[in-house]
Parts: C-alpha cells; sequence; structure tokens
C-alpha cells in the first residue's frame, strides 16, 4: 500500500461484516484490526454499515466511500473477495476489482468486475500508481 500512498491515492476500509446492533461493534473492530496490523497512517477512513444502518449490497453504504473520501463514483476503486460484494459495488457505480487469492472459479452473478486480481502486490500497477 505504501507505492499507493506515494501517488497521493487514498484508502479505506469496509468492516468485514457490519451488523446493526452488535454488542461488539464492527466498525470498532475493523478499526482494531487496521490499527493492530500497523497499516493505520495508510487508511483514510474506516467504513462501516453501522454509519447507514443498512446492510451490504444497500447502495448507501457504497456511498460511504464517496462521502468520507470526497471522491466521484469514477474515482474509486472498490476491492473485495467477494463476488457479491463486488457485484453491489460494480451496479452502484464503482470501478471494481475482485481479489480472487484462491483461483476460485466466477460466481453466477449478473456482471463482473472490472478486473481480478489474486495479490494485493499487483494493485499499484492496475491502478496506475
Amino acid at each position: 500500500m505504501t507505492p499507493l500512498r506515494l501517488t497521493g491515492i487514498r484508502a479505506c476500509v469496509f468492516d468485514a461484516y457490519g451488523t446493526l446492533f452488535d454488542v461488539n461493534s464492527a466498525a470498532a473492530q475493523a478499526k482494531d484490526a487496521v490499527a493492530e496490523s500497523g497499516i493505520a497512517d495508510l487508511i483514510d477512513a474506516v467504513l462501516s454499515v453501522e454509519d447507514v444502518k443498512m446492510y451490504k449490497p444497500h447502495p448507501s453504504v457504497y456511498r460511504l466511500a464517496i462521502e468520507r473520501l470526497g471522491l466521484e463514483r469514477g474515482q474509486i476503486c472498490f476491492l473485495s473477495s467477494n463476488a457479491w460484494d463486488a457485484y453491489a459495488a460494480k451496479a452502484f457505480g464503482l470501478h471494481v476489482l475482485w481479489c480472487n487469492r484462491f483461483g476460485q472459479a466466477p460466481e453466477r452473478i449478473p456482471e463482473r468486475p472490472d478486473g481480478e486480481i489474486s495479490t494485493l502486490a499487483t494493485l499499484p500497477e492496475i491502478v496506475g500508481a
């Protein structure tokens, strides 16, 4: 992620599962995971479904990235390892990459992501960093 950051590219993280009324806040857990991983200074925002009181794949969840980063849909590259999440982000109008680390067959979803990667190490070359 450092090469991306050096080019001015901004990054955010969605909580993994986000629940609306979980006592152990998914947002807090995601923030803790980012802090513990040592990448907190590379992340602009940790986003959560808790912020909009809706679950993925509701469009308001993906709109959070636009609002928090101050970018347009076409300026955001959404990366997910879940095909349904990638499809929903694509339907919302984001540029989408599917992180297929284990070489899984594509799921049967109405539309394919814009690209596929198997490791985050290839991300800088794909997004032009």
